[in-house]
């Protein structure tokens, strides 16, 4: 008997802790997604240097994405904070360390200067990871009108997520999708959901990235993917 009360006690401690650190509402958490390179040589050697995992931090409708490569000398992150109207892309490679930073009107003004997306909603629908997720057919406005799919979700709960970027009116979260950026096209398709605590730490800017333009920004990328190449 006191055997099975030891049991029980140790079930009911196990419990409260899994409990304890759970997001029941599903506002908080993080998201691992597989990163993949469909236009890219699969005879190319770069792609073992090449990011292979992206993951999405969220709380409170404010989120970052984070990438890496190279076991960390480089490092590209996207801080989407909906309450301050603060936008921020940092950019770490081995001892550079860059941080653009938008506000209000400076962010859908900057996202004038890259390629608009039309985007179709289709009534089709496709389960990952235990979700139901709506289909979106994106068409690219640029010179060869490149076409692709994107899947996303209502139940993971961020106010308006894509509100920072060319996705802003699928009103969901994106499980699957691609992006098409300094010539190199990448697809994102989520692997992990996980609802949880997430510290007020991860979505600060350290204080040693130096500032730059959105032009400084886009030179330094350009010339760290023309490397991957």
């Amino acid at each position: 008997m006191l055997k099975i009360h030891f049991y029980l006690l140790l079930f009911g401690v196990i419990v409260l802790s899994s409990c304890k650190d759970s997001v029941s509402d599903k506002s908080e958490g993080v998201i691992e997604y597989k990163v993949t390179y469909p236009k890219m040589d699969k005879t190319n050697f770069m792609l073992d240097f090449m990011p292979k995992e992206m993951r999405m931090y969220f709380k409170d409708n404010k989120y970052i994405t984070t990438v890496s490569a190279g076991m960390g000398t480089f490092k590209t992150e996207f801080v989407c904070d909906q309450a301050t109207d603060e936008f921020f892309q940092l950019v770490k490679l081995i001892n550079k360390k860059y941080v653009l930073r938008l506000t209000g009107k400076e962010i859908p003004n900057t996202l004038k200067n890259l390629p608009e997306y039309q985007i179709e909603f289709v009534d089709e629908y496709k389960e990952i990871l235990g979700y139901v997720c709506k289909k979106a057919i994106v068409t690219v406005k640029n010179e060869t009108n490149d076409a692709f799919t994107v899947f996303y979700t209502k139940d993971i709960n961020i106010e308006n997520p894509n509100w920072c970027n060319q996705f802003a009116p699928i009103d969901g979260v994106m499980l699957e999708y691609q992006y098409d950026k300094y010539d190199i096209c990448m697809r994102f398709e989520a692997k992990k959901v996980k609802f949880e605590k997430v510290k007020d730490n991860v979505f600060e800017i350290p204080s040693e990235y130096k500032a730059v333009t959105f032009d400084e920004m886009e030179q330094e990328m350009t010339e760290i993917f023309d490397s991957f190449k």
